[in-house]
């Protein structure tokens, strides 16, 4: 069965919706959706450049989860 399509500005506020719950979206934060292959990525870019793994790692697994539900709509 064909998992449901979403654009990636859909995707875009699914992902920081998730992480607006799961903890504080940094002011300077904002996220990118791309297709990569067959399947999509997401990016983070923040103005100043942080070494923040514990985001970084909260996004990869909302992105991961996301990934099982959602397709990207090109």
């Amino acid at each position: 069965m064909k998992r449901p399509a979403k654009t990636a500005t859909e995707l875009e506020a699914m992902i920081r919706a998730e992480m607006e719950y799961i903890c504080a979206w940094p002011l300077d934060m904002a996220v990118s959706v791309h297709p990569e292959g067959d399947t999509w990525k997401a990016d983070i870019m923040q103005e100043r450049r942080k070494n923040d793994d514990g985001l970084a790692e909260v996004l990869q697994t909302i992105v991961h989860g996301l990934r099982e539900e959602f397709d990207l709509q090109i």
